[in-house]
């Protein structure tokens, strides 16, 4: 059986009902590299609850969504049986419309918005939108996720899917503005998978090795949070909130306990990254962000 793009493109996702507390939020921060040095006063709003300045890191979006990918996938009409291990995350962009809050009551709702026959595999889109719900009932957007998936063996079906609203542009050609370092731990994907994605292709060497990898990978979302990490170090003096929107791609895998070299661009408020492995030189992300510019006193 072919996939088709007809009975799948539309296909609802289950409305969730999300509540995620401080120690979500804290987790998610430790799994994108924050508090590795606990003396950090500077990190200490990311991971500690009690600070007068306590936030949540706005690429939290990308797991606060909370909506059942895989189960979307399986029980969508069009889309055949498929091996989870020859599942790959092609793109991600988030827009922050309200600065996540814990302890609020959300609610997303999505459908899968588009599919394309990349010849190897399908491309599969979902927009996802999220909802504060006021104590009426009340729904304000919050924050929108818009994700890719490439299941590697489903192409040929001949789609070439609609055009893309939001397209990666390419960095600039000229070197960049700000250069961070940053040192993955080698049980990063273990701490980072707490945050809701437990694909045993992070943890388990056996799992690892049906996907075609020597060992378990980084995942591609805690690489995506990394370099928003990095971007709010470099342009944004540390203040999360700052962040309103970042969409990248994913180019290749990061084995836990690699370094990644993250260059960033930027032109006004618009930030361009990519990020490499040190020890083997890959490029492994690129994409782009807006930051809400400072007023200047």
């Amino acid at each position: 059986m072919s996939l088709d793009p007809q009975k799948a493109i539309g296909f609802e996702t289950e409305e969730v009902k999300v509540l995620f507390n401080e120690r979500d939020s804290i987790l998610y921060s430790l799994g994108i590299g924050y508090s590795q040095d606990p003396l950090n006063a500077e990190e200490l709003p990311l991971t500690y609850e009690l600070h007068e300045d306590f936030r949540v890191f706005p690429t939290f979006a990308t797991c606060a969504h909370r909506t059942d990918i895989f189960k979307t996938l399986t029980t969508c009409p069009g889309i055949p049986n498929f091996n989870p291990m020859m599942l790959l995350h092609g793109e991600q962009r988030i827009q922050i419309i309200k600065s996540l809050k814990p302890n609020q009551q959300y609610v997303t709702k999505g459908k899968i918005a588009n599919i394309s026959d990349k010849g190897k595999g399908a491309l599969v889109q979902f927009d996802l939108t999220s909802y504060e719900v006021d104590e009426n009932g009340k729904k304000s957007e919050a924050f929108i996720n818009s994700l890719s998936l490439f299941v590697r063996g489903l192409g040929g079906f001949g789609f070439k899917g609609h055009p893309n609203q939001h397209v990666i542009t390419p960095p600039p050609k000229r070197d960049p503005c700000k250069v961070v370092i940053e040192k993955t731990t080698p049980n990063q994907a273990i701490i980072y998978r707490l945050s809701g994605d437990t694909n045993p292709l992070h943890i388990d060497p056996n799992m690892a090795a049906m996907g075609g990898f020597d060992k378990p990978i980084l995942h591609g979302l805690c690489t995506y949070g990394i370099s928003g990490k990095a971007i709010v170090q470099a342009f944004c003096k540390g203040n999360s909130e700052l962040l309103i929107s970042q969409n990248a791609r994913f180019t290749s895998h990061v084995f836990p306990g690699e370094t990644l070299v993250i260059s960033l661009w930027k032109d006004g408020n618009k930030i361009s990254f990519t990020a490499k492995t040190q020890e083997r030189g890959l490029e492994v992300i690129v994409g782009n962000a807006t930051i809400q510019e400072q007023a200047k006193l």
